[in-house]
């Protein structure tokens, strides 16, 4: 069973991607700001965490990074998830250390896929 961090403020996104989860029988950690998700992460150290680059407090490219400079999280894949689509947010997600970059609008069940693919790869 892995520890999924979700952070978005799209409370049924969140709601919607956990479900799915949890029916896989993960442990599902839902924060709908970046500075909670942020705290979140370093609290439970997820397996993965699947992060809305446009959320309160922190933006998703700035918890990617807080992610990825801390000693105890920085081989944690993160997943973005976000509806900026343009070459130059592509290449902020590269620069931050994002292991994967999905766009909004999305298919639940992909994520899903995707997320275990990189669950197993780990």
């Amino acid at each position: 069973m892995s520890t999924i961090l979700i952070a978005d403020d799209q409370v049924d996104l969140v709601s919607i991607l956990a479900s799915r989860f949890r029916a896989l029988g993960h442990r599902v950690i839902e924060v709908h700001d970046g500075a909670r998700a942020f705290e979140a992460a370093q609290r439970d150290i997820p397996d993965l965490v699947i992060l809305d680059v446009m959320m309160p407090e922190l933006n998703g490219y700035q918890v990617c990074r807080q992610i990825k400079q801390d000693r105890g999280l920085a081989s944690v894949p993160v997943v973005l998830l976000t509806a900026k689509d343009s070459e130059a947010d592509r290449f902020w997600g590269g620069e931050v250390g994002a292991e994967l970059y999905l766009t909004k609008p999305i298919d639940p069940a992909e994520v899903v896929k995707k997320v275990q693919g990189l669950l197993e790869a780990r």
